[in-house]
């Protein structure tokens, strides 16, 4: 049985932390298999976050970053997932949270992954099969949007308040 596959991205509408800063602290080009072993092992970024942030269990900007929940969820389904700490932190704010950013799977590998990313004109999209999804969903993740591969609107958004699942009916 061939695996259904969604493209993954952050719900959009939710007030969320942007990452800024970045730039010559993190090579975004090496965040791949071939390459990751060159950055860094952990990783603070500054970002911005407004009055009502949320914090989701996914940010997709500038590399893909998941919760510590995400993550261990992510890890049941591939034990062999390389990740990378991340701290984001909001100095005028006093406040940090933490981060994993996993190392995708691309091209060739990417055969039979449940996480991916693959080039989509100019840039990347990430991938998520059906079954890890399901899992990330059923444990509560907040903040993400799931659409069928080659669709525009997302099949399944989660709420970044309520953190419960909307799903219409083509999921």
């Amino acid at each position: 049985m061939e695996k259904r596959y969604f493209t993954l991205t952050v719900q959009s509408g939710n007030p969320i932390p942007q990452v800024t800063g970045w730039y010559g602290k993190l090579d975004v080009r090496k965040v791949n298999r071939k390459d990751y072993r060159s950055l860094p092992e952990h990783l603070i970024l500054e970002m911005k976050s407004g009055m009502d942030v949320i914090y989701p269990d996914i940010l997709t900007d500038p590399v893909l970053m998941v919760s510590e929940g995400a993550m261990e969820v992510i890890r049941m389904y591939d034990r062999r997932m390389p990740f990378f700490y991340l701290v984001l932190f909001d100095a005028g704010k006093e406040v940090c949270v933490s981060y994993y950013c996993p190392i995708l799977a691309e091209g060739e590998e990417a055969e039979n992954a449940v996480l991916y990313r693959v080039k989509v004109r100019e840039r990347y999209e990430i991938r998520i099969c059906e079954e890890l999804a399901e899992s990330l969903l059923d444990r509560g993740a907040v903040g993400l949007e799931l659409r069928e591969c080659g669709e525009t609107e997302p099949d399944v958004t989660v709420t970044g308040a309520a953190g419960r699942p909307a799903r219409n009916n083509r999921y």
